[in-house]
């Protein structure tokens, strides 16, 4: 039986291959005498010293405890174990919880599915199943199945709140001569608590994905893999007691305004201004609520001692508060034996215009009502300040495969936001802050 890390090499590539190739299911056992009961685990201890008071480093908008100045486990420290039941030659259980040091190690359940081989070449699986969103989204929590010590922020910090879909998938692998490939069909739903950092004490909003589908394939050659993936969310919502002040108070005054332009002594042109007023402040109730499309398209190839990966990324939310954004993501590694040292540049830029809160601008009719509309005016503008994700990275780092199943990684990132009143794709309490942060990590990957 095969489990999700199955016997790793000092290329890293291969092991990557075989995980992307569908290894972190259960497949159907071979061998008679393959175990029923199967239990294994990875983990992550990594240490990080970040030299930015003002911005926290974080994996996902979930994490209750970013890494702040000086050095902190938080980021990158991990635990995770998975239990796999081959109930028969065809049908197989998995369990897979996980404990972050950033979430002060609370459990959490990453995956929890039956999976039944259909035939040769289809399986299904149903439950609670890794997210497949982006190249490395299924295995962004075992730390020795990718080179660096993790996927690059600028990317990967806008999709780890997915973790996990709720739902099912069916998976269709064929090899084509030396070329194996894997198609993806996948539906569910996703929750978490998005934390608004900004707040004090920090407030946790709940947020929802319903019906989120998507297909992704991935071809794995001799020394290349390649791997596209696009994902539709039917809904995203996030409520939280702020988010519910502001869905008040944007409907008190469009109400208030359109009972002013039905008036019917007001002046025709004064009357279709506050009407238009009126829809402008409607359309900015639920600011957050969206439906969000992702596309990844990646690679990962290898030429002698040479490896490079690269990934290209859009997220469009389809929401004018958290924008449309383009990413990427290029590293360079050479292989010394047991020492790979590697470079890796990653970018997530906005590439779609500020939130328009025009429609609050003053009436001109009453100063009580004028000044309510600036206030509401500043907080929009303040939270599209902060959902404004724009972060880009340079990278330096050194992977020591040191003993069979572990990894030893020494990695410095350079991040940088658009600017001060930017806070890109970190946990920050206020504005303005100091645009650039430098992170210097240590960290010790093993899986068993």
């Amino acid at each position: 039986m095969t489990t999700f890390f199955l016997t790793p090499t000092r290329r890293q590539s291969l092991a990557l291959a075989l995980l992307l190739a569908g290894a972190l299911a259960t497949a159907r056992a071979d061998e008679a005498d393959a175990p029923a009961l199967r239990l294994s685990g990875f983990g992550t201890l990594g240490f990080t010293h970040n030299d930015n008071h003002d911005a926290g480093a974080i994996f996902s908008s979930a994490q209750k405890r970013p890494a702040g100045q000086g050095w902190s486990a938080n980021l990158d420290s991990v635990l995770g174990l998975q239990l796999e039941w081959q109930a028969g030659e065809n049908t197989a259980f998995v369990l897979q919880g996980v404990a972050r040091a950033g979430d002060d190690l609370s459990p959490a359940l990453r995956m929890a599915y039956l999976r039944q081989q259909i035939s040769n070449d289809f399986a299904v699986r149903g439950g609670r199943i890794r997210s497949p969103l982006y190249f490395d989204s299924d295995v962004v929590e075992i730390g020795y199945a990718y080179l660096m010590a993790r996927p690059a922020l600028p990317l990967y910090g806008t999709v780890n709140s997915v973790a996990s879909l709720d739902g099912a998938d069916l998976q269709w692998r064929h090899n084509f001569g030396d070329t194996a490939v894997l198609a993806q069909a996948y539906y569910g739903q996703s929750d978490y608590h998005h934390r608004f950092y900004n707040l004090a004490p920090v407030q946790a909003a709940d947020a929802s994905l319903r019906h989120i589908r998507g297909l992704a394939v991935s071809a794995t050659l001799p020394n290349l893999i390649l791997r596209a993936s696009h994902s539709l969310i039917g809904s995203y919502t996030m409520r939280s007691p702020q988010v519910s002040q502001i869905n008040g108070a944007t409907a008190q005054f469009a109400g208030a305004l359109q009972a002013a332009a039905d008036y019917p002594f007001l002046p025709a042109g004064l009357g279709a201004g506050l009407q238009a007023k009126a829809q402008g402040i409607r359309a900015l109730a639920a600011p957050f609520d969206s439906r969000p499309l992702y596309t990844s398209v990646g690679f990962d190839a290898n030429a002698g001692d040479w490896r490079l990966l690269g990934e290209a990324t859009r997220l469009d939310s389809r929401s004018a508060m958290v924008g449309k954004y383009h990413g990427y993501q290029f590293t360079l590694a050479r292989s010394f034996d047991e020492i790979t040292p590697y470079v890796s540049l990653a970018r997530q830029r906005r590439a779609s215009a500020a939130l328009d809160t025009s429609a609050l601008a003053p009436t001109g009719l009453d100063p009580a009502l004028d000044g309510a509309l600036a206030q509401l005016k500043g907080g929009l503008d303040q939270a599209a300040r902060y959902a404004d994700l724009s972060t880009r990275s340079i990278s330096a780092g050194v992977r020591y495969d040191f003993r069979g199943n572990m990894a030893l990684k020494l990695q410095y990132d350079h991040l940088k936001t658009p600017g001060a009143y930017a806070p890109g794709y970190f946990a920050v309490s206020h504005l303005p802050i100091r645009p650039a942060v430098n992170l210097f990590t240590v960290s010790l990957d093993f899986v068993f």
